[in-house]
């Protein structure tokens, strides 16, 4: 069984009702996920960084943030890298 890559994962936990999006304006995203293990990770847009954050364990491209990013980045808009943190 080969292992799903954050783009597949990201869609996964989406379709599967695992990402809660808590609050979005003009500046700032906020959001949770439940992970594959249960864990519920806060992430979002930080304006003051100017960057997408998650506080999972992954060091280079994030599922979460992929989820959160396919319901809050304007289409037509080219997504930023996941994997900053």
């Amino acid at each position: 069984m080969s292992r799903e890559d954050a783009q597949t994962k990201g869609r996964r936990l989406l379709t599967e009702g695992r990402l809660v999006v808590e609050a979005v304006d003009g500046r700032k995203v906020i959001a949770s996920c439940r992970g594959d293990s249960g864990a519920e990770y806060k992430l979002g847009w930080d304006p003051r960084t100017r960057s997408w954050r998650c506080m999972c364990e992954a060091r280079s491209r994030c599922s979460h943030l992929y989820a959160l990013q396919l319901v809050t980045v304007r289409p037509g808009h080219q997504l930023p890298d996941v994997g900053k943190r």
